[in-house]
């Protein structure tokens, strides 16, 4: 009878399915960073029994790389509607045969809306199920997306709740052969022209430059500069006249990245996604602002780093997504925003 009653027992935990979501956030990287802050409140929530899909574009490939609970699944052309998307019709014929516990759309547009409509689950959180919009504006976006989740999920882990991402382990000082303590430098959306939007976030080549000579004149630390292939061309204009500063640019993914950070004393950045990975795991941020609101989308943090803001206060910022940032033909807020004001709020 004991032996029986055991069997029992022990068939029932075989046979237990993990609970399976999928969660659907397919913006830029900042957005999609911020958005992972739902992830160890959910894991918490399922007690860990839990396997994610996460919806996200092919240029995020190796975001998830190093987590096994979290299977990216790549949606392009993400502007079609669902029968003129393969990519969506996949997920959601696919989901008829193997249904969802639950879907999560944390999409705030409307080019998922008929995704997470159709595709087969038990629940379904977010647009345009249940959709919380009040103080959108007025608040930052990871507290935003928690509220989604809490629309069902109640009394969730807000302990746990802040962006998540999970590195390549590598040792960063024998990868990229460094030697001593640095601070990284990410001039990400310097070389936009101001016509484009993420141009206006944009920190000035000179700026960057006097910063970097500032920190190696005045201190014992290396500076380590990051950003992609697209924006090397821009970043080869600096002058790293010194064995101290390591050009990293086009040499990293995001997992490694994510290490450079943790491994840092501190990460200067504009409003990018690079400041997003770097409030993920490094000690000190400072977040260069002026156009962008610092408190709806700056980097959040981890619970335990110190993030600062970097902004000069003109009274017409924040104007991104106004008319004001239509008409502005200076961009002051950055241009007067001081190597010397960075760099003190890196050493103090």
């Amino acid at each position: 009878m004991v032996y029986n009653y055991s069997c029992d027992i022990l068939n029932e935990l075989m046979n237990k399915k993990k609970k399976r979501i999928l969660i659907i956030r397919c913006g830029l990287l900042g957005d999609t960073i911020d958005s992972t802050s739902v992830i160890r409140p959910l894991l918490d929530y399922y007690e860990e029994d839990l396997e994610i899909e996460w919806v996200t574009k092919p240029n995020l490939k190796d975001l998830f790389e190093f987590d096994e609970k979290i299977k990216p699944v790549f949606v392009k052309f993400t502007k079609l509607p669902l029968l003129l998307n393969l990519d969506k019709l996949k997920i959601v014929i696919k989901s008829f045969f193997k249904p969802y516990d639950a879907v999560i759309n944390l999409e705030l547009g409307k080019k998922f809306i008929s995704l997470a409509k159709y595709t087969n689950a038990k629940l379904k959180v977010g647009v345009p199920q249940t959709y919380v919009a009040e103080d959108i504006k007025n608040e930052h976006r990871v507290h935003h997306q928690l509220r989604i989740i809490e629309s069902y999920y109640k009394n969730i882990n807000h302990s746990e709740a802040f962006p998540y991402l999970k590195g390549s382990g590598i040792n960063i000082f024998n990868e990229y052969q460094i030697k001593n303590k640095y601070i990284v430098c990410c001039p990400t959306n310097s070389k936009f022209k101001k016509q484009n939007y993420r141009g206006y976030r944009a920190w000035p080549l000179k700026n960057w430059q006097d910063l970097i000579d500032k920190v190696l004149q005045s201190t014992d630390f290396d500076i380590v500069v990051t950003g992609n292939n697209n924006e090397k061309d821009f970043i080869d204009e600096l002058n790293f006249n010194s064995n101290r500063v390591h050009n990293l640019c086009g040499k990293t993914n995001i997992p490694n990245l994510v290490e450079i950070m943790i491994n840092a004393e501190c990460a200067v950045a504009n409003d990018s996604g690079a400041v997003h990975v770097a409030g993920v795991g490094c000690k000190k941020v400072i977040s260069l602002h002026g156009p962008t609101p610092f408190k709806e989308t700056g980097p959040y943090g981890n619970g335990d780093n110190e993030i600062r803001e970097a902004n000069i206060n003109m009274k017409c910022s924040p104007c991104y997504n106004t008319d004001a940032i239509r008409k502005c033909t200076s961009n002051l807020c950055m241009i007067n925003l001081t190597p010397d004001k960075v760099f003190n709020l890196i050493i103090k």
